[in-house]
């Protein structure tokens, strides 16, 4: 990486916004940094304990943004993600052992496509988005440019304190995600035939230590920068709008949210999906191909007949 790179990297995480937008995101999150120094394998270093106490690294204020950033430039720091799941405590390695150490979570859709076909994307997110609506869940919601796809995301908030004390944040947010997912994935694969995106996915990534890209963090590749939209304004953005060192859309409305409003719709999802299937962070294995992939094999397999 060329020494101007570096220092625009830098510049950037040195804009209080960015601090700021990246420090309130991840209060109660483990977080984690991606470097661009490479191991002996040439595996991209990815950092989440700080010391030999291997305490989880977090994020406390705008200046822990910085610090964070400088106490790791040895390892080259590019890009900062956290956790799905906030944490009631996070002082030690066992804090993030513990499901029941969980406070909160952020249910996510993860849409993974190719950056060129932005349109099939920001269709898919439409759709989710769209469904969310119309099952109540409307004033939480926002839509992340994650800097090659998107993420959609719901406050964690948006589930009240008391729907939280019955289940598990990550059964809830889990069981949200995969019931929403199931009811649209007919839709997301007439997108991908219909606007030629065969790369187009929206996974359920939702367990037990999963990391998403803050908001306003370089992406970890490529010279881009993680932005939060509008759900509202969609047709609004461009990736080009997010380049690094000339980021000229972020959307702060992110924090809004209103307590409760997912409750409904994530105990009906619990109660038809179940929880989070997976045991100290290890999913089960699926067996069979994702649905996208079994219908483009059938496509395919019509045009060749």
């Amino acid at each position: 990486m060329t020494s101007n790179r570096r220092s625009l990297i830098l510049q950037h995480y040195s804009n209080p916004k960015v601090q700021r937008e990246i420090a309130d995101y991840s209060t109660g999150r483990w977080v984690a940094i991606h470097c661009d120094k490479t191991d002996d394998r040439g595996r991209k270093i990815l950092v989440r304990y700080q010391g030999k106490a291997r305490r989880p690294l977090r994020i406390d204020g705008p200046s822990s943004v910085l610090r964070l950033i400088e106490n790791f430039q040895w390892l080259m720091p590019r890009s900062i993600h956290a956790t799905a799941n906030l944490y009631r405590k996070l002082e030690s390695e066992e804090d993030v052992a513990f499901i029941d150490n969980i406070a909160a979570c952020t249910p996510t859709w993860d849409i993974d496509n190719e950056l060129e076909a932005w349109k099939a994307t920001r269709e898919a997110a439409r759709e989710i988005v769209r469904f969310l609506s119309e099952n109540g869940v409307s004033e939480s919601v926002y839509v992340k440019f994650s800097g090659r796809g998107a993420h959609v995301q719901v406050h964690p908030y948006a589930f009240s304190p008391e729907v939280r004390a019955r289940h598990n944040p990550l059964d809830l947010a889990y069981a949200l995600v995969e019931y929403v997912r199931g009811k649209l994935q007919p839709r997301f694969v007439e997108l991908a035939v219909r606007l030629k995106a065969q790369s187009l996915r929206v996974d359920n990534e939702m367990d037990f230590q999963r990391l998403f890209v803050c908001p306003l963090s370089v992406h970890r590749n490529l010279d881009l920068v993680a932005v939060c939209l509008d759900p509202e304004n969609l047709d609004d953005f461009a990736p080009e709008e997010a380049r690094l060192g000339r980021v000229k859309r972020h959307w702060e409305g992110w924090r809004s949210h209103r307590v409760g409003e997912a409750d409904r719709l994530a105990v009906k999802a619990y109660n038809l999906v179940g929880g989070y299937p997976g045991t100290y962070g290890r999913p089960r294995r699926r067996r069979h191909p994702p649905l996208e992939k079994q219908i483009w094999s059938f496509l395919q397999k019509a045009e060749e007949a």
